[in-house]
């Protein structure tokens, strides 16, 4: 078979199996199993493709036409220009998420502070907390994350990218996390930071039954956020608040329609200076608020 032969029963195949972008995703494969682009399949179309090399690509295919999100075929995915590894138990990295990651970067330019000292909740893959160290080498970052599943994943992308980022696994609903910020000079006390940040679970009970079957393959830990997707909200903004300075920042990834709900939160939380940004696609996608001196 050719290898423009191959590219066409590639897209039909995944066009037949209900694939939104047939002509995208063959493109992805192409490239990764065959290291083949557009401009090869104008230029040597018709070179046949090696059995083995067709039988891996055709392997791929049916997983993506059974549903397997292309990121977990290919094994890694791009986020703020750089590679993650991706696989079956870690959430995907997404472009919405690099707007969460403008806003705390732009802060502390802002700021004039260079080596803030900040700590990713929900961490997954660890796309935010290597992205934040990466974009700001004199910070110190801790990533905290539950998932056995994506554990190893955030420890090669940390790795990966040789950011020194500080790992601690635990739930973030679980009070006794903050222990592991003891302040060494005050017992008893807790040592206080400039930023929490955390793409949390936030997807309510009813739109779990709606999901499409690509983000049901997705780790549920890292999707459901309680009966109405404001679980981690609530909880973060409280327990959390203890080792956040005065002034300091916190900073959520939400879901489309929750920014009136998490502002409200953390009013209620003693924040204050609540701002809502929106993505790429112009929906509600980050809420920061500063923490209150006196609350």
């Amino acid at each position: 078979m050719t290898l423009r032969e191959l590219y066409e029963l590639t897209v039909n195949m995944l066009s037949a199996a209900g694939i939104e972008d047939s002509a995208f995703d063959t493109g992805c494969l192409f490239e990764d199993i065959l290291n083949a682009g557009k401009t090869d399949l104008v230029l040597r179309g018709d070179t046949e493709v090696p059995e083995p090399d067709a039988d891996r690509l055709m392997l791929a295919a049916e997983k993506r036409c059974g549903g397997m999100p292309l990121q977990y075929i290919l094994g890694e995915w791009e986020f703020f220009g750089r590679p993650f590894y991706v696989g079956e138990g870690v959430l995907i990295p997404r472009p919405d998420t690099e707007v969460l990651v403008e806003r705390v970067l732009e802060h502390f330019k802002a700021a004039g502070s260079s080596s803030p000292e900040i700590c990713d909740l929900c961490s997954g893959s660890g796309c935010i907390a290597v992205t934040l160290k990466k974009e700001m080498p004199n910070a110190v970052v801790h990533a905290v994350e539950l998932s056995s599943e994506a554990m190893p994943y955030l420890t090669k992308n940390i790795l990966r990218h040789g950011a020194d980022v500080k790992i601690l696994k635990g739930d973030v609903t679980d009070g006794r996390l903050l222990e592991n910020f003891a302040d060494p000079d005050d017992v008893g006390e807790l040592r206080k930071i400039d930023c929490i940040v955390s793409n949390p679970p936030y997807i309510t009970d009813k739109e779990m039954t709606e999901l499409s079957r690509e983000v049901r393959r997705e780790p549920e830990i890292a999707l459901r956020g309680g009966a109405d997707g404001l679980k981690f909200y609530r909880v973060i903004s409280c327990l959390w608040r203890e080792i956040l300075k005065d002034g300091g920042l916190i900073a959520f990834e939400i879901g489309c329609e929750q920014a009136e709900a998490v502002r409200d939160i953390l009013e209620k939380s003693g924040y204050e200076s609540i701002s809502v940004y929106k993505d790429y696609a112009g929906r509600d996608r980050v809420v920061t608020g500063i923490k209150i001196t006196r609350f």
